[in-house]
C-alpha cells in the first residue's frame, strides 16, 4: 500500500515530506519582505456626501453632465497636504515614459489606482480624468480635498503623475472634459 510520503518521495526526490506550517511562514515572511508599508493615514478627516462632488464638477465643467460619472454615495475627505503626503510617497512618477505603453493613461490609472488599493485611502475621491486643455487629450489626476485642515471647503485639484506635480486651475479652465469616472 502507497502513502503521502512514499509518493512525495517518488515523485519530488524528497526524504520526507516538508513542514507545512514551515512553507506557510516562509512564504509570509517573503511576502511581508516585499511588501512596501502603507502610506500614513490622514489625521483629520471628515465624510464628504456625493452630490457635493456632482455639484462641484458640473460647475467647474459645464456642460459636461453626460461625461462626469460618481459611483459612491458618500466619499472621506481630507486636506489637499495630506494628498500630497500620499503622492510623495506614491512611486508612480518613478516610471519610464514609453509613447503608447506607459504614458499618460497609463501614469493617471497608476496614481489613481494606488489611492483604491490601499484601506481608507480607497475612500477618497481621487481619480483619473481625460481632456483637453490646449495640448491635444490627455489623462492626469483629479482629486477632491480642502486646501487646509482650517479651511474645509471642498476643492478640485489636479495632479499630473507623471512628475507629481499640480496643474494650475487657470490650465485646466474651459477644458473639454471627455471622462471623470470617480
Amino acid at each position: 500500500m502507497c502513502n503521502i510520503q512514499g509518493l512525495a518521495r517518488m515523485f519530488c526526490g524528497h526524504g520526507s515530506m516538508p513542514d507545512y506550517d514551515a512553507l506557510v511562514a516562509e512564504r509570509d515572511a517573503l511576502v511581508a519582505a516585499a511588501t512596501p508599508p502603507s502610506p500614513p493615514f490622514p489625521d483629520q478627516i471628515e465624510v464628504l456626501d456625493a452630490s457635493v462632488i456632482r455639484d462641484l464638477m458640473e460647475s467647474t465643467f459645464p456642460g459636461y453632465r453626460d461625461k462626469i460619472f460618481i459611483s459612491d454615495r458618500q466619499y472621506l475627505i481630507t486636506s489637499i497636504d495630506q494628498i500630497r503626503v500620499f503622492i510623495d510617497w506614491d512611486n508612480t512618477n518613478i516610471f519610464k515614459y514609453q509613447a503608447e505603453y506607459s504614458d499618460c493613461d497609463d501614469f493617471a490609472l497608476a496614481l489613481a489606482g494606488a489611492f483604491a488599493k490601499y484601506p481608507g485611502w480607497s475612500g477618497f475621491p481621487v481619480t483619473y480624468v481625460w481632456g483637453n486643455y490646449g495640448i491635444g487629450p490627455h489623462a492626469f489626476v483629479i482629486a477632491v480635498a480642502w486646501p487646509s485642515q482650517s479651511e474645509r471647503v471642498p476643492t478640485l485639484y489636479y495632479i499630473e503623475p507623471q512628475t507629481d506635480h499640480e496643474i494650475a486651475q487657470e490650465t485646466v479652465e474651459g477644458m473639454e472634459l471627455m471622462l471623470l469616472p470617480m
